[in-house]
């Protein structure tokens, strides 16, 4: 009995001795082993970190991108509306110079055809004034004429006669001058007589004659 118990004592200690071994073991290989699955994620994540910096780093390239895009685009636009403003400016201004010169030459013309009226005024005034003073002459010359027929009869007031003829001729010689001063070429640059008329020289004469023929038509 005692040769069979003995045995048993010893596998109970070997056993125990392996499961012990057996749980050392395992003490010493479980620590390393998260330890190792922990190393091998972190060397594992570095290309993810590198992917997503490159990630970001070329997202920050296609803002930049746009951003000097959109740049380009207001630039533009405000370049546009630069030279459209300009451009009205331009067409307002050669809007106003039309209209100035087109009321430039409507007051030209109106006062060319103003002046051309004043003108025919003119002359037509001096053509009146001309044909007045030859009425003049010639009634003057037919006076004159009969006045000498009377003379030449031996009428009796032959004496005022003679003065009333005298001082026609005179007034004959007068008005035949100032007849002349209305031809062109005794008259200004503003048509007005080069020399002024003799209107109180003519008065006097006019006055003394009709009185000599007033005194001869009493008689």
């Amino acid at each position: 009995m005692a040769t069979i118990n003995r045995p048993s004592s010893i596998f109970t200690r070997s056993g125990a001795a392996a499961i012990l071994a057996l749980l050392l073991a395992a003490c010493a290989s479980g620590p390393e082993s998260p330890t190792a699955s922990s190393a091998t994620p972190a060397v594992g994540a570095q290309p993810a970190a590198d992917s997503e910096g490159a990630a970001a780093g070329l997202t920050e390239e296609q803002l930049a991108a746009q951003r000097a895009e959109e740049a380009a685009e207001r630039a533009r636009q405000a370049a546009e509306a630069e030279r459209q403003r300009q451009a009205e400016l331009a067409r307002q201004q050669a809007e106003a110079e039309r209209r100035a010169e087109e009321e430039r030459q409507r007051l030209a013309e109106q006062q060319r055809l103003e002046e051309e009226r004043l003108e025919r005024e003119r002359l037509a005034a001096l053509a009146t004034e001309r044909e007045a003073k030859l009425a003049r002459i010639e009634e003057l010359e037919t006076q004159i004429a009969e006045l000498q027929e009377q003379v030449a009869a031996g009428d009796a007031l032959s004496g005022a006669m003679r003065e009333a003829v005298l001082v026609s001729e005179q007034l004959l010689t007068l008005l035949t001058e100032e007849q002349a001063k209305y031809e062109e070429d005794n008259l200004d640059a503003t048509g007005n007589l080069v020399d002024p008329p003799a209107t109180d020289a003519i008065a006097e004469l006019e006055a003394r004659r009709d009185g000599l023929l007033e005194q001869i038509d009493g008689c």
